[in-house]
């Protein structure tokens, strides 16, 4: 039986892993591989001086002393957990079973995709799907939002203190928040609803973008960035049934990253935290040394 097992391997559920190892608790880490929506490195024109510190070469550190410890570690996909009695229990598609004394989930969130020409080839070439991370790179840049929920929102109005204009392209009507009033009302901020994204273009980076307007007129709106910024479904079914989750689905975690069930923690996009990589690291961090202390009482 192990200590600790984790599942998820983006950059809570690595960091996780790697500080309980250190620990020296027996740990698992089960993941379909390494990932998170984070795991591209953006890449721009122009980009001498701008770099900035997102926690990706540490998140490469901690993967490179996973991919040693092979023993710690499996790529395939978690189909069942369940708690019984004082330990749990972790099923996966490849017919094999974990007991574990603890859990950590860091299963992340699955972000709404475009799905239009474009949006995979650049990805990480001017398409980001985190302002967090990355608005900072985009100073005195023309970039675009796709979104109109709070998210989408927040992200604008970040971008507005960085980049030279910013257009909000909302598929419907903006979320009715105070942050929306405020939008409308930035000079350098263009909000368009009923909008619908047709094409990301750009031969190696972002050049622009190709919107259908609510008369069904074709824009094209040049931009050096396009922040995607749909709905996210956080990914908790494998334990919504027995741990206490908010109305859209995100696990619910007290400050120590504790869900609503003894052993069970929980870090990174799952939970209702910033999407900001270094954010994730901090709370995967913060779950491994909770799981442990758990472990130590226990």
């Amino acid at each position: 039986m192990y200590d600790l097992i984790i599942i998820g391997g983006g950059p809570a559920g690595i960091t996780a892993a790697t500080i309980a190892i250190n620990q020296r608790l027996e740990t698992l880490i089960i993941a379909e591989r390494w990932g998170g929506q984070t795991t591209y490195t953006m890449q721009l024109e122009e980009m001498e001086g701008r770099e900035t510190i997102t926690g990706e070469a540490l998140l490469d550190a901690f993967r490179r002393q996973l991919d040693y410890l092979d023993f710690a570690r499996r790529f395939d996909t978690v189909t069942k957990v369940m708690p019984e009695e004082e330990h749990f229990v972790v099923e996966t598609a490849r017919g094999d079973c974990f007991e574990g004394r603890a859990l950590i989930i860091a299963t992340g969130a699955k972000p709404q995709r475009l799905n239009v020409p474009g949006e995979a080839s650049l990805a990480g070439r001017g398409l980001s799907y985190s302002a967090a991370t990355h608005a900072s790179l985009f100073l005195g840049k023309d970039v675009a939002v796709v979104g109109n929920g709070r998210r989408a929102q927040w992200a604008a109005a970040s971008l507005a203190r960085k980049a030279h204009q910013v257009y909000l392209l909302a598929p419907e009507p903006l979320v009715t928040t105070p942050l929306a009033s405020r939008l409308r009302q930035m000079e350098n901020v263009e909000v368009a609803e009923g909008v619908m994204v047709k094409e990301i273009h750009g031969e190696n980076f972002v050049e622009g973008i190709v919107v259908a307007m609510p008369d069904g007129q074709e824009r094209e709106i040049l931009v050096k960035g396009v922040f995607v910024k749909l709905a996210r479904t956080p990914n908790s079914d494998l334990v919504r049934e027995w741990v206490d989750c908010d109305s859209r689905g995100h696990i619910i975690v007290d400050v120590y990253c504790a869900t609503s069930w003894p052993g069970v923690f929980a870090a990174g996009d799952v939970t209702l935290v910033s999407e900001q990589v270094l954010v994730h690291i901090g709370e995967g961090a913060k779950a491994a040394l909770s799981a442990y202390h758990y472990l130590l009482m226990h």
